[in-house]
């Protein structure tokens, strides 16, 4: 494997997406490489192998989960301890859940109807507010 100078890295990119059909492998939308800073070249932090060309908020995104799933899940850095960690909560946000709802979770209905209260409330005390300013007007 060889190193790449600094200045043939855009060209390198530039290649490497077109190869990757333009599209981010992580999210495998477009990239739009005329738009600036918009491609990165991702990189293997432990060897320094590039990956893929991804959109920059991909390639963020990709060292967020690294460095949480690593400091709070794997307990490691290192990817060899990383990815297996990932693999496991991939199949557990796959599995079936245990068939009762969290007490303290909303559903869509629960969440209108206190959003239409609250709604109310506020009317109420507007109203208030304006019964108080008539009557001090007087």
């Amino acid at each position: 494997m060889r190193k790449l100078a600094r200045s043939q890295l855009r060209a390198f990119t530039q290649g490497l997406w077109k190869k990757q059909g333009g599209v981010c492998p992580v999210c495998t939308e477009p990239i739009d490489i005329k738009v600036k800073g918009e491609a990165v070249a991702d990189h293997n932090h432990e060897t320094g192998e590039i990956r893929g060309i991804l959109h920059r908020s991909c390639n963020a995104a990709l060292g967020k989960v690294d460095n949480a799933a690593g400091r709070w899940g794997a307990k490691s850095m290192e990817y060899k301890n990383i990815i297996p960690f990932l693999e496991n909560m991939l199949e557990y946000y796959k599995s079936p859940g245990a068939g009762v709802i969290y007490p303290f979770h909303k559903t869509e209905e629960e969440k209108r109807a206190l959003r239409n209260k609250r709604q109310r409330e506020a009317r109420a005390r507007a109203r208030a507010k304006q019964r108080v300013r008539e009557r001090h007007d007087r």
